[in-house]
């Protein structure tokens, strides 16, 4: 049983890593989507700016899944292998909602679908 959850875990390490770029790649193009149609600026000074702005943005954002993990689903009510479902079914979703919307030009924002995503996991692994 061990062996299952450790191949999870190893699933949701190489999903995050697309989510990370995906969802990165999402807030560039939301930053940047006006800027460039307005030409206010050079492209490559809009991307200088795109680029600081994602960093400060990234490495201040330590609250964000506290909303997550407070306001949409309280982890300690459910059982280990309910949350590796909880959290499998999120990580794919995101991967595949995010990557669909930013194919299709779609503007999206990547919170709510986290929310999103994290309140429909729950609610479809408490209907089951």
């Amino acid at each position: 049983m061990e062996s299952i959850y450790l191949l999870c875990v190893g699933i949701l390490f190489i999903i995050a890593i697309f989510d990370i770029m995906v969802g990165v790649s999402n807030d560039a193009v939301n930053f940047l989507q006006s800027a460039i149609g307005s030409k206010t600026a050079s492209f490559r000074t809009l991307l200088i700016i795109a680029a600081i702005g994602i960093f400060l943005g990234a490495s201040m954002s330590n609250g964000m899944m506290d909303i997550a993990r407070h306001g949409i689903y309280q982890p300690q009510y459910f059982y280990f292998n309910e949350i590796m479902v909880i959290l499998l079914a999120v990580m794919l979703t995101d991967v595949i909602l995010l990557d669909v919307f930013n194919s299709l030009g779609l503007p999206t924002s990547t919170t709510v679908s986290m929310v999103f995503e994290l309140l429909g996991g729950t609610f479809a692994l408490a209907m089951v």
